[in-house]
């Protein structure tokens, strides 16, 4: 037996009193469209909330937003290399983010912000 939320339960609950008040009678509003199963005047609100709404074409003039890279996943062998030379160099010049960049296959992007969050790791550790 799979239990499965209806979409309208999750406004169910008061959003005014969290001090959001416009969008929370926005939300509720939108609530009682679905709820009541009436047309709603918050309809382009209800398919955001729903995730169905697409974003519109970009304004004239302005910058499109390119989409945010997906996450990179190294190999064992990348990964060796990339904590193998962390344990020598906490810090990497640029000529050395390169070399280890090409003979890891990697881009110097991808052994930068490695080295940064594994730093970070390093000093909540240490």
């Amino acid at each position: 037996a799979v239990l499965k939320a209806e979409p309208a339960a999750v406004f169910k609950f008061p959003l005014a009193p969290l001090g959001c008040s416009g969008l929370g009678s926005a939300l509720l509003a939108a609530g009682s469209g679905l709820q009541g199963g009436s047309a709603s005047p918050h309809l382009p609100l209800e398919l955001h909330l729903r995730g169905k709404l697409e974003p519109g074409p970009p304004e004239p003039g302005s910058k499109a937003k390119k989409g945010r890279r997906s996450r990179t996943v190294f190999t064992e062998l990348q990964l060796m290399g990339l904590e193998k030379r962390f344990e020598k160099q906490k810090y990497l010049s640029t000529p050395d983010r390169i070399d280890l960049a090409e003979s890891l296959g990697l881009s110097q992007l991808q052994v930068k912000t490695w080295y940064q969050n594994r730093r970070m790791k390093w000093k909540k550790i240490v």
